[in-house]
């Protein structure tokens, strides 16, 4: 089973939204796609606190648009896990955050 994951960084005036989105998965070509905007223009990324705070919105966000993890169809459930990675990873990457990336690799080597 294969998914496709997009996501966009928007930036406009003072709003900010990362958005998350996954598309259909190969074995369910009927599902819809899904997205989530995560805003961060309340947030300070030069503290702690705001990038922690930014981690935890961009994990909530690719639950959202992710299958589930806790299937009972292990080929579903891995495709959840590898979308969760997958959306996290991207959506970090996107914000372009020194302090942002290393909260994220705290994250994946602590499992």
């Amino acid at each position: 089973m294969t998914t496709a994951i997009r996501r966009s960084l928007a930036v406009a005036g003072a709003f900010a939204a990362l958005t998350v989105a996954t598309a259909s998965f190969a074995a369910a070509p009927d599902v819809a796609s899904y997205s989530v905007s995560v805003r961060y223009d309340d947030l300070n990324l030069s503290s702690p606190a705001g990038v922690n705070a930014l981690y935890r919105r961009i994990s909530v966000a690719a639950r959202q648009v992710c299958p589930d993890i806790y299937s009972r169809d292990l080929n579903l459930a891995a495709a959840g896990e590898r979308c969760l990675a997958d959306a996290v990873a991207k959506a970090v990457s996107e914000v372009n955050n020194p302090q942002l990336a290393l909260v994220h690799a705290a994250h994946i080597s602590h499992g």
